[in-house]
Order: structure tokens, then C-alpha cells, then sequence
């Protein structure tokens, strides 16, 4: 699961089933409230806890998370390394069992497996530090797969089982423990109310002080960079006088000695410690208080240190082994609940992150100039932004939407020269479309565009923009038309001027020719029509003098049209 409301919604079922597995104090209904929390937060149909006996080296199923799947079972204990939930006793390491009927499968019962649609197994073992608790599997009916936030919650999951089951054979003999478990147990289920860090640090430093009858508690967090403690929440007596060390580096304090050794650590007085490292000042800082009595346990998830729990008292006072135990238990819980704190602040941030990014780029999506869209391969547009829909003058996104891809092709090609293109290559690159408003009228229009594809190769859909460049193609236009008049009118202009000058000679002699033959002359007619054709090559010349504009003739069919030199000047159709 990587969407964080997923994940958000899970990780608050993780606290839910914590309260549930924390409040029972009887060994069974514990063992099946941690089978019922596994089936519901992982999303199986069946979920069975098996309880290992070391000095056996037997594992035994002890709940189902549904009795009636759970019913014709042979509960009949299985030694180390047998079967599947025997190899994951033995090597302490989780087993996937793909497929129950398969050759190799280490599953036993399998007829009672089938029975009941299961064919794929995955089971873990319930580890406290290094004490073999037991085993829980899951089964269903498909191989299982697991991304990273799927483990960290199994994990939680296990964590809080493995906590759950050894309170609850810890204070399973005495009555006087068992109230204090009971106690214990509704601490926590105070605990499981909020998801904060520091919320929930904060209670533990408050209860543990209550429940220990000492004058300060703390929680220190481990800087996983540093390996630094750092105080998160304190609580401490307002007559003490005493402040906690803010800051421990790596191995210093009774805090520091515990997280190295992952064990609890208990001194009547620190100073008096050769053992115990403090800096400078803040071994100057207890001298000037008597709380110097210290016991610390360390906060462990899965073995791993995440930080540390620490009470003060008056110095001489020697914490029994029943006080040790108790705050062991208690940091043991903690741990889970600060981790599941710690995990949902991340998921939250994420989500939020994720959520942030979102709005940013559904921003830019409305926003840029240019149309933006997503489309299957089968023309169902997906999404459009704004300026697309203006652009393409629909009235809303909901009309655009409901159009097909192919249909706002004002040319037919143009579309199939679209998708050739992308199916071939996988992308385009600033194609020239005729496109068709809502309103009929045709547009210009730049397109780029890409397939988002799975890793097969798959395509999901495509997306793409459209830039409207019906104004830039007629600027295109117009600017080689005015090209193609500069270049006609410079042409025109010097051939009127090459042409001007010898017709003025030669009309100059035919007129004096003309008056020195005389009308009766039999060559006068001859001279007087060539005189008409000189004066009508002379009236194209002005005519070619003038042009403003290229207007043609196209009076022969099969050949070029011709520039007419009358309306080009002009000078209307004559």
C-alpha cells in the first residue's frame, strides 16, 4: 500500500487493535486477540498463533482468528525445524509458501488447507530480544506480496504480539501482579489514544513517575545519525529540583550504558559510578541535586534500540529486581507505542507532502497558458485544464470530457498521423493539427504529447498539450505575403524603369516619323498602331510602378496564374 491515506487509515487500525491485544491479561484471549488483529490489519481470511516451548523445542497452535476456520485442526505440537512453523521456530526467520500443494511445500494438513480455499502461507516468528515466543501465520488463497510499508506494519503487528504475550505469561501466576498488569494495561490503552510522539512520550514520563513512586522520569529519543539521546518528554516533582541531561551522547549516562548493552542499567548513585560517563557539565549538573539514584531501560522494537527509559530518585535508593521488571515491561509497550507514533507522524507527513505536491501541481495544471490533457488509448479524455477547454470554446470540463479524442480532428489525417506517430515512437513533438471548436469553427494548433507506459511496456494513457497558433500561422501568412509583395514591387520598379527609358526613344521617333510621312502615307497606319502599343506598354509601366497588392489571373486553364497589373495598382477590374 503507498498512498498515505491508506496508510494513515491502517496505521490508526494498528492503534485500535493495540488496545485490544494490550487490555487482555488471560494468555488465550490474548493469543486470539493478536490473531484477530492480524487478519483484520493484513487483510487475510485466516490467522493462527503458535506458541513455542524452547525447552521442548515444540511449537502448538493456540488461537485462530476465526474458530469455525480453525475447526478440524490437529493441534498436536510440531518439533523445531518440521513443517513450515517448525523451520520459522528454528531459524528465526520469516517463510513464504507460495503454493501449499507444491513438491517442496514443508506445509503439513494440506487437505485441511484446501478444505477451506487456502493455497499460500506466510508466517513469522514472535520474538522478544532473543527469546523465541512463537509463530504466527497467515493463509490465503493467493502467493502473498509484501511492499515496505505491508513489512513495517507486520512488524508493528509483531512487536505488539510479542509484548502482549509476555505480559501476559509474566503476571499470569499472581493476583498481585495481575492488578498491576490490569493497571499496566489501562495505561496503555490511555497511551493508544493519541498518535502524537510527543503526546504519548509525554504520558509515559507522567506514569511511569506514578507508577515507580519516584521524583523525575524521562524518555529519550535515539537520533539514528548521532546515536545521541535526546530528552522528548520529562516529568519530574516540583520540590525536586532536578533537571534532566538534554543531551547524552553516544554511551553516556545510565541511558546511554543501557541502549549499548540493550539491557536494563541501575546505579544508587551515578556520580558514584566509575562505569557511568557524564560530560563536564553534566556531571556538575547532578552534583547539585540528590536525584541521583537511576535506573534505565531501554526502548527496543524488533531488538532495535529506538531510545531509552529513565527515573531518578533520591541517591541510596537500590531499585529491586520487581521495580527493574516492572519498567521493563512498561519501556517494552512504550517502545511499540512511540514506533507506531513515529510511523504515523511520517505517514502523515507524507500525505500531507504528498497532498502539498498534489494541490502545486493541479495549480500549475489549471494554470499554465497552454492546454494540457490526458486521454486513454481509446480517446476517453481523462482530463483536460482550463485553458483546453477555453481554447477549445466548450462551456465547462464536463462537456469537453465527454467528447472522444479523435472527434476534435478538424482533418481526419491529422488524428491518424497523431497516433501512428505515438504508437511508433512513443512521443510527439510539436505536430501542426487542425483542431474543431465547440462552436464548428477551426483552429491551429501545436500538439505535444507522450505514452505513460507500465513497466511491460503497457500503455496507461496518453498526455499532452495543445497550443492554439491560429494568430501566429496567419502572422506567418501575412508576413510572406508582404515578403512576396516587397520582392514584387522591387522587381516591377526596376524592370519599369529598364523599360521606360528606350520606350521614350522609340516613341519619340514613331510620332516624328509619323508627321513627317503625312496622313496619305501608305506606312502612316503601321506607325500610328505601333505608337498605341508603345503608349499601352507605357501605361503598364505606371501600372507596375504602383502595386499596393498581389492579385492574379487564372484565365488559362492548365497553366500558372498570372499577376494582373490593374487590380494589383489598384485600379479596379478594367
Amino acid at each position: 500500500m503507498g498512498d498515505p491515506e491508506k496508510r494513515v487509515e491502517r496505521l490508526r487500525l494498528l492503534a485500535r487493535l493495540n488496545r485490544l491485544i494490550s487490555s487482555s491479561l488471560d494468555y488465550d484471549e490474548a493469543l486470539t486477540a493478536i490473531a484477530k488483529a492480524a487478519c483484520e490489519i493484513m487483510a487475510v481470511p485466516s490467522v493462527s498463533v503458535w506458541v513455542a516451548d524452547e525447552d521442548a523445542g515444540t511449537v502448538t497452535v493456540r488461537a485462530f482468528s476465526d474458530d469455525r476456520l480453525g475447526s478440524g485442526f490437529d493441534p498436536k505440537p510440531i518439533a523445531f525445524g518440521e513443517m513450515g512453523v517448525g523451520w520459522v521456530a528454528l531459524h528465526r526467520r520469516p517463510l513464504h509458501v507460495p503454493d501449499i500443494d507444491a513438491p517442496d511445500s514443508p506445509i503439513g494438513q494440506r487437505e485441511w488447507f484446501r478444505a477451506r480455499g487456502l493455497r499460500s502461507a506466510y508466517a513469522v516468528p514472535i520474538l522478544f530480544q532473543d527469546q523465541m515466543l512463537g509463530v504466527l501465520s497467515l493463509t490465503r488463497a493467493t502467493p502473498f506480496v509484501f511492499d515496505d510499508d505491508d513489512r513495517e506494519l507486520l512488524d508493528g503487528l509483531v512487536a505488539q504480539a510479542a509484548v502482549a504475550i509476555r505480559n501476559a505469561r509474566l503476571f499470569a501466576g499472581s493476583e498481585t501482579r495481575r492488578r498491576t498488569a490490569e493497571a499496566l494495561a489501562d495505561l496503555l490503552r490511555l497511551l493508544s489514544q493519541t498518535l502524537e510522539v510527543e503526546t504519548v512520550a509525554q504520558r509515559i514520563a507522567e506514569d511511569v513517575r506514578d507508577l515507580l513512586h519516584v521524583g523525575a522520569a524521562s524518555v529519550y529519543h535515539l537520533e539514528p545519525e548521532t546515536e545521541d539521546l535526546v530528552v522528548i518528554a520529562s516529568s519530574v516533582a516540583p520540590d525536586s529540583g532536578f533537571d534532566w541531561v538534554l543531551v547524552l551522547p553516544r554511551g553516556y549516562g545510565t541511558c546511554g550504558i543501557a541502549v549499548q548493552q540493550k539491557a536494563p542499567i541501575t546505579s544508587p548513585d551515578v556520580l558514584a559510578e566509575p562505569r557511568i560517563a557524564y560530560s563536564v557539565g553534566a556531571r556538575e549538573q547532578l552534583e547539585r541535586t540528590d536525584y541521583r539514584a537511576m535506573l534505565a531501560v531501554p526502548l527496543l522494537v524488533q531488538n532495535r534500540p529506538i531510545g531509552a527509559i529513565a527515573v531518578a530518585d533520591r541517591a541510596g535508593r537500590d531499585f529491586s529486581e520487581t521495580a527493574v521488571q516492572l519498567l521493563q515491561t512498561f519501556a517494552d509497550q512504550a517502545a511499540v507505542a512511540l514506533e507506531h507514533a513515529r510511523l504515523y507522524d511520517e505517514a502523515e507527513h507524507r500525505r500531507r507532502q504528498a497532498e502539498d505536491a498534489e494541490e502545486r501541481l493541479r495549480g500549475l495544471f489549471e494554470r499554465v497558458p497552454v492546454g494540457i490533457y490526458r486521454t486513454t488509448p481509446e480517446g476517453r479524455i481523462l482530463d483536460a485544464n482550463r485553458a483546453l477547454v477555453t481554447m477549445l470554446g466548450y462551456p465547462d470540463r464536463a462537456t469537453l470530457l465527454a467528447m472522444n479524442a479523435a472527434d476534435l480532428y478538424a482533418r481526419v489525417e491529422d488524428r491518424e498521423r497523431w497516433r501512428s506517430t505515438i504508437e511508433r515512437d512513443g512521443v510527439i513533438r510539436d505536430m501542426d493539427v487542425e483542431l474543431r471548436r465547440h462552436d464548428g469553427s477551426v483552429i491551429s494548433a501545436r500538439e505535444s504529447a507522450r505514452a505513460v507506459c507500465t513497466s511491460g511496456g503497457r500503455v496507461l494513457h496518453y498526455e499532452g498539450t495543445l497550443e492554439d497558433v491560429t494568430e501566429r500561422k496567419r502572422a506567418e501568412i501575412a508576413q510572406r505575403q508582404a515578403e512576396a509583395l516587397r520582392s514584387v514591387t522591387h522587381l516591377a520598379n526596376a524592370a519599369a524603369h529598364e523599360i521606360n527609358n528606350p520606350l521614350l526613344v522609340i516613341t519619340g521617333n514613331l510620332e516624328l516619323m509619323a508627321r513627317r510621312l503625312g496622313p496619305d502615307d501608305p506606312n502612316s497606319e503601321a506607325i500610328q498602331r505601333t505608337l498605341d502599343a508603345c503608349h499601352r506598354i507605357s501605361e503598364m509601366v505606371q501600372h507596375m510602378g504602383r502595386i499596393t497588392r498581389l492579385e492574379v489571373r487564372d484565365e488559362w486553364p492548365g497553366l500558372s496564374a498570372i499577376l494582373d497589373l490593374k487590380k494589383s495598382a489598384g485600379d479596379g477590374e478594367g
